[in-house]
């Protein structure tokens, strides 16, 4: 397995075929997955991360990766780059899925960072983009800590039904977020309170 990154309490490395029956304590788990339209089963998995791991790297060279503690060397979950559709087209995306157990640790952020500066350096994007369920609130306040600035949108669900998304950018050479505490506590409220609002105008139809 190759390593693609290292921050200080983690290590990020291609996934394989073995990592999955780990990861499927995430995706097949209902309270994980409630941001989705279900758990997956492990097919499922196994061709999320066909898709979104193995055929992303020999295409791309990139894709989610799994993420390791450093210290035992434990699966927690998977982050990486993948492309995915924005209202700009088809575009680099950090995501992240971590394992209940390990939440509320600060991993998500330290691994999305991590992510965000290798694509913007090593791998030489423009432009970097996270997309985030307005409800997730969780993944919100991650994305709100590594990226410059966010927008909302509107798009069609594979079901068919238009939903609210907001779209968190950060970009080469603008403006790099300061990373205090303070100023990324302040970001997360915003986020959250433009959350609030976008979805009481939802409910209410405008």
């Amino acid at each position: 397995m190759r390593e693609v990154l290292k921050t200080d309490r983690l290590i990020l490395r291609e996934i394989i075929t073995a990592d999955l029956r780990v990861l499927y304590r995430i995706f097949g788990d209902a309270e994980s997955m409630r941001f989705y339209p279900r758990p997956k089963s492990f097919e499922e998995t196994e061709a999320w991360f066909e898709k979104l791991a193995f055929r992303s790297y020999a295409e791309n060279g990139f894709g989610l990766w799994a993420v390791a503690e450093k210290a035992t060397g434990e699966l927690i979950g998977d982050c990486g780059i993948t492309l995915q559709p924005t209202p700009k087209g088809l575009e680099p995306e950090i995501g992240y899925h971590f394992r209940r157990e390990w939440l509320g640790r600060g991993y998500a952020v330290e691994a999305a960072a991590a992510c965000r500066e290798f694509a913007l350096g090593s791998f030489g994007f423009e432009r970097i983009v996270s997309i985030v369920s307005p409800e997730n609130v969780p993944s919100l306040r991650v994305a709100a800590r590594i990226h410059q600035r966010w927008e909302t949108y509107r798009t069609i669900t594979a079901a068919g039904v238009e939903v609210d998304r907001f779209l968190f950018i950060s970009e080469r050479g603008v403006g790099e977020p300061t990373g205090s505490v303070s100023n990324a506590e302040t970001r997360a409220a915003m986020v959250e309170a433009d959350a609030l609002l976008l979805t009481r105008r939802r409910e209410m139809g405008s």
